[in-house]
């Protein structure tokens, strides 16, 4: 399927082989995710969910339904596969941004943030969709240094370079009181609560 969006065909062209190439300890991602408040009962979207690297993690933390959502149509058809048969789980593929969709308790966003490449119109999007209370977790499995180099040469219409989460947090002050921000090289964590109305 052809598309004129570079960053859904950047990941369609990746879907097939992503799984081979993942290296994620989903030990270690859990426990990011709890001390960043993802607990049972909570209605969660995993957003930018790939192949569902972790959508099933959230699924057994929360005991509740998880929606997989993402821009690339062949990261899903492969999502849907993964997780056939399995109940609680759901895929689909689409824009956050254009999302129509109802309201979370969580929305987390694993190792795809410098590819939301406008952080402050994805911050007014986290909070159309999160219920009172509701929070947002941006987590990578590695620091900015790896980061960069992993997208060395991807281009701004792909991805961008990520600045400290304290200076990333700024884009999301508007909507959210920021519960965490920070990163060494093995991880990226930035967290923030809707701020009450």
């Amino acid at each position: 399927m052809s598309t004129t969006n570079p960053i859904e065909s950047f990941f369609d062209k990746l879907a097939a082989n992503w799984d081979i190439n993942a290296n994620d300890n989903l030990k270690v991602v859990g426990e990011y995710l709890k001390r960043a408040g993802i607990a049972k009962g909570q209605k969660v979207l995993d957003l930018a969910c790939g192949t569902g690297v972790i959508t099933g993690l959230l699924h057994s933390l929360t005991e509740e339904d998880v929606l997989g959502l993402d821009l690339s149509g062949e990261m899903i058809a492969h999502a849907k596969t993964k997780y056939a048969g399995m109940p609680g789980i759901e895929f689909m593929q689409g824009d956050f941004l254009n999302f129509e969709g109802g309201r979370y308790d969580a929305i987390v966003l694993y190792n795809a943030y410098p590819h939301f490449l406008d952080p402050v119109a994805l911050s007014a999007c986290f909070a159309r969709h999160l219920s009172e209370d509701g929070f947002f977790i941006i987590l990578h499995s590695f620091g900015r240094g790896r980061l960069k180099r992993h997208h060395d040469g991807l281009g701004p219409t792909i991805s961008r370079d990520l600045e400290a989460p304290e200076e990333e947090a700024k884009s999301f002050a508007k909507e959210f009181d920021i519960c965490l921000a920070e990163e060494d090289e093995s991880h990226y964590l930035l967290c923030g609560k809707l701020k009450s109305k």
